[in-house]
């Protein structure tokens, strides 16, 4: 009686059992349906690649042909001392100098009334006014890059108490004299001298403004001001468009002041080579630190700059001092010749020195060498140039290693030969234990121990080197993070509590935290010092180790950073914020921002600098690292581009695309999602002697993706022969050749 009524229960669980799994199968048909027919749509989909967008054309801000020519014309003072100041608007000198096609200036007074010739744009070289009468006063030309500062001394600083960039003046000997204004006094232009061309003297570093005047009683007619261009032309073989205009116009903004701040000066070495400046208005020289960052930028923008970086990297070579250090700051002239031994380190070549190296130090920048030549090999393949810096190279990283702290690995920052230190901002103080310092001595151990095992062939050099930056990174976290404000702190010596943009854009941007102390420090980054203009370098006004301000060279940092840990919309929302804003005030970033987010520099401790003379042009303030490295997503894996990574973070834009030179060709990658993320396609090209680990962002889901109408990775595996395996969001396929098309289709809402 028991056995039947266990079977009649059993056929009735049976029955039940049968009609509730029914809708399951249903439900798996169709599910199973929907997800082949989402793949055959992939399937489909990557038989079409993405199209290039040539668009990005009209975001290049270098202007064709040799001159840079006015766009427009305005006067200031009284008006009626000058007559028709469209007369200058023409680019056919000497020709038509009637009345109609020359403008003058007939000066009664001070020499107040002004004709400004607006360029619409950024032009650095040599200013030439075309005269074609003048008498009595000496005529002046003065240059400004914004407008509200062009004042006699163009943009200069005429403060008397200021210690150097006085009315323009710079470091670097190719703009002297007068580096901002030129006056031309005259016997140079008075009759019975026929028809003649003023020439700056010097070159004119950047300027949109020109303003021409009489500095007295006078007259002068002239049809013609331009600005014969000096700089790099860059031919843009790299580029970078998205659906975000505001992006867009940061990466050229950026690619344009890199390009601005190229000089070349033959006058002393007919030999010199191209070099990247500081800035190309202020300074003019070529600073150690601020090469790392505009390198990273400057080998997304053209293949030509790898040989310009090859060769920055030997210009400090050739100065290195006997005590393993090089000069922070250098003329762009001094000789050397690349891939020569750069001789024993016995200072800069006679003739060559800059005034400011004899009493200034700024030692960390040494450190950014190291990693500048690490970064030259990754993106060259290069090696022949590298392995006769080795020396020098090991001679740097010995200074560090007889400078540290007692009973410590860090490195202390100081006077060690009776000269100023200072660290990347001078004139705020630096002694002590240096974070960002301390955070670049790690950098440059990883990149000395990598430079020991491929350059040289000496694993244990190298492993020594890497066993050492652990260390580092281990102290450097233990000491100075501050658990409280969830930050870094600043320096051992500073008299603040300080958790400044640089210490904690610094361990983003060398990987220095675990993930939940990187999270707390952006959120530092975003709420202590976040502002609608960008970061604030520090957290007080009155720090005496770091003035407040907003620098666009340590938020290029930041961004890169930000997206090493995955805060992907942070840094695009930096660079929309802060590069847009200072995007209003013309077509290139800043060498710093108030933090009012205007143009001016509130440093109260950098003697010397005032509002006008502010660069309105600076290579360190770039974007174009953040986009092209990481949006578009292309870094090299082995030197030269060998093999490559392509790993996309298409954050929240529709679609974007990138071209990045290579050695021997270039790598381009074209991607776009569809709406809600129904889909995403990509389309990848490259040489087919270079080998691509590609990652297929998979926005949130799984997905099945098929590859040039073939699928290759199907419910979480790979199919077809293809190899691949899951990397966070996303699938990783390796050793890709060549141009393939990636593609997904979102399946049913309900069946994801």
């Amino acid at each position: 009686m028991k056995s039947v009524t266990l079977t009649r229960l059993n056929l009735r669980n049976r029955s039940l059992l049968k009609i509730w799994l029914l809708p399951c199968f249903i439900a798996m048909f169709f599910f199973t349906a929907n997800r082949s027919e989402a793949a055959e749509s992939a399937v489909r989909l990557s038989l079409n690649p993405v199209k290039d967008n040539t668009d990005w054309k009209k975001y290049v801000l270098t202007t064709k042909g040799d001159y840079v020519w006015p766009q427009s014309v305005s006067v200031k003072g009284n008006t009626g001392e000058i007559r028709n100041p469209e007369g200058i608007l023409k680019a056919d000198p000497q020709e038509n100098l009637s009345d109609e096609h020359t403008a003058t200036i007939t000066a009664t007074g001070d020499g107040s009334s002004a004709v400004i010739a607006d360029l619409g744009t950024l032009g650095s070289g040599f200013i030439e006014l075309g005269v074609v009468k003048a008498s009595g006063a000496p005529i002046r030309m003065s240059y400004a890059e914004y407008l509200p500062v062009l004042g006699k001394w163009g943009d200069g600083d005429t403060r008397e108490n200021t210690v150097y960039f006085k009315y323009g003046e710079s470091g670097g000997p190719d703009d002297n004299p007068d580096g901002r204004a030129d006056v031309f006094p005259p016997p140079l232009i008075t009759p019975p001298k026929a028809y003649s061309v003023l020439i700056s003297p010097g070159i004119r570093g950047s300027q949109r403004y020109i303003a021409i005047t009489l500095d007295g009683p006078g007259t002068a007619t002239f049809d013609f001001v331009r600005v014969r261009k000096t700089n790099y032309r860059g031919k843009y073989d790299g580029h970078f468009l998205c659906s975000d205009d505001t992006l867009n116009r940061a990466w050229y903004g950026s690619a344009f002041a890199i390009e601005l701040s190229t000089a070349r000066d033959t006058r002393f070495n007919p030999d010199a080579n191209w070099i990247i400046l500081d800035g190309p208005k202020r300074d003019r020289t070529v600073w150690n630190n601020d090469l790392r960052t505009v390198g990273l930028s400057a080998y997304y923008q053209g293949i030509d700059y790898q040989n310009i970086m090859r060769d920055c990297i030997y210009l400090f070579a050739v100065q290195q001092e006997p005590d393993g250090t090089m000069p922070f700051s250098s003329r762009l002239d001094v000789p050397f010749k690349p891939y020569m031994d750069p001789g024993p380190p016995d200072g800069t070549p006679a003739g060559f020195d800059l005034a400011w190296n004899r009493f200034l130090r700024i030692d960390s920048f040494s450190l950014w060498w190291i990693i500048q030549l690490d970064d030259y090999l990754k993106y060259s393949g290069d090696i022949a140039a590298v392995r006769p810096l080795m020396p020098a190279a090991r001679r740097v990283m010995d200074f560090f290693g007889k400078h540290t702290e007692k009973n410590s690995v860090l490195w202390v920052t100081g006077s060690y030969d009776g000269k100023i230190p200072y660290n990347w901002h001078p004139a705020d103080e630096c002694k002590g234990i240096d974070v960002y310092a301390n955070e670049a001595y790690y950098g440059a151990l990883r990149s000395m121990a990598r430079l020991e095992r491929i350059a040289a062939g000496n694993k244990a050099a190298s492993e020594r080197l890497d066993r050492l930056a652990a260390r580092v990174k281990k102290e450097l976290v233990s000491r100075f993070w501050d658990e409280k404000a969830g930050a870094m702190l600043h320096n051992s010596s500073a008299v603040m509590p300080d958790h400044p943009a640089e210490s904690n854009a610094g361990a983003l941007l060398f990987n220095i935290l675990d993930t939940p102390k990187a999270e707390k420090v952006i959120t530092h980054l975003i709420g202590k010092l976040g502002t609608e203009f960008g970061t604030l370098t520090s957290e007080y006004k009155d720090n005496p180790y770091m003035a407040q301000y907003i620098s666009p060279y340590m938020m290029a940092n930041e961004a890169i950073g930000r997206f090493n840990y995955n805060d992907g919309k942070g840094a695009l929302d930096l660079i929309r914020k802060a590069w847009g804003n200072m995007l209003k005030y013309g077509p290139t970033p800043w060498e710093e921002s108030g933090i009012n987010g205007k143009p001016e520099n509130p440093r109260a401790t950098a003697a010397g600098q005032g509002m006008g003379f502010l660069g309105l042009a600076h290579a360190w303030s770039t974007a174009v690292p953040a986009l092209s490295m990481k949006v578009i997503g292309v870094t090299p894996v082995t030197d030269g581009y060998a093999r490559y990574n392509i790993a996309p973070n298409p954050v929240d834009l529709e679609w974007a695309q990138g071209r990045i030179p290579v050695p021997g060709g270039y790598i381009s990658v074209k991607w776009k999602r569809g709406k809600n993320n129904s889909s995403f396609i990509m389309t990848v090209e490259s040489p087919v002697n270079k080998t691509g680990d590609i990652a297929v962002p998979l926005l949130g889901s799984n997905r099945n993706i098929a590859i040039d109408g073939k699928t290759a990775w199907k419910n979480g595996k790979p199919a077809n022969g293809f190899t691949a395996s899951p990397v966070k969001d996303a699938v990783l396929f390796i050793g890709i050749k060549g141009n393939h098309t990636f593609a997904w289709i979102k399946e049913q809402d309900q069946y994801d």
